[in-house]
């Protein structure tokens, strides 16, 4: 299902709808540049190198979908969201973390979106006064993306 202007327009329908985003491996590694994105059936692989010594390891986080646990944070503005994802292999967990864009919180990895989910084509659609009032409400992991389900709050 697509945002299209005309659906935007009519605030009201939105406030109870949810959307579906799908974030795609190609949209992960325009924010993400040394880390690939494999998503499968509820489980999402980051796989990278990491330093030690001389040499460049690879390695693979491996993390689990917990479909309801996501977070949108606001000040006034919309600051950041994401996902948590339960950690299967924390392998390269310090190579995620290096980037800001995560944080180990116990048995969990935070994962922020933000930035992937301001750089898609669909985002870029969505009228300035609703991106503010963005939320996720729960995401999926599923064999070609990552989907955030989203809605707009009053």
């Amino acid at each position: 299902m697509g945002i299209f202007k005309e659906d935007l327009i009519n605030f009201g329908n939105l406030i109870d709808t949810q959307v579906e985003f799908k974030l795609r491996p190609e949209d992960f590694k325009r924010i993400f540049k040394d880390f690939d994105f494999i998503p499968e059936d509820g489980l999402l692989k980051i796989r990278g190198k990491k330093k030690v010594l001389f040499l460049r390891k690879s390695f693979e986080f491996r993390g689990r979908e917990e479909e309801d646990k996501v977070y949108t944070e606001r000040d006034y503005n919309l600051k950041d969201l994401g996902v948590y994802l339960r950690i299967i292999s924390a392998d390269g967990i310090e190579e995620l973390e290096k980037t800001g864009k995560a944080k180990r919180e116990g048995e969990f990895l935070k994962l922020s979106l933000y930035e992937v989910f301001k750089n898609t084509e669909l985002y870029q659609k969505i009228p300035d006064a609703f991106r503010e009032r963005i939320a996720i409400t729960k995401y999926r992991i599923k064999p070609d993306a990552l989907s955030l389900f989203i809605t707009v709050t009053k």
